[in-house]
């Protein structure tokens, strides 16, 4: 008796892009300094990533002005498939 196993590919359609984006008010309302790719949960895609993000963050709050870190959904316009 053999087995036979059918691979099956499920593929999937990404319609948004998501990213962590720190953001400084110098004043004039919140700006954009740095985007940061991130999981559909806000979590930073890697540890290489979030330590980068962690360290820049600091980075900018030395600066003195209002800083924050917002997660940010962003539709792509022509959708792509993954595995």
């Amino acid at each position: 008796m053999s087995k036979q196993t059918n691979d099956i590919t499920i593929m999937k359609t990404l319609k948004y892009e998501y990213n962590n984006v720190i953001q400084q008010n110098y004043g004039q309302g919140w700006e954009d300094n740095s985007e940061y790719p991130a999981k559909s949960n806000g979590q930073s895609i890697n540890n290489e990533t979030r330590e980068l993000l962690k360290h820049d963050l600091k980075e900018y709050r030395l600066t003195g002005y209002s800083t924050r870190v917002i997660f940010r959904k962003s539709k792509i316009n022509q959708p792509h498939l993954i595995k």
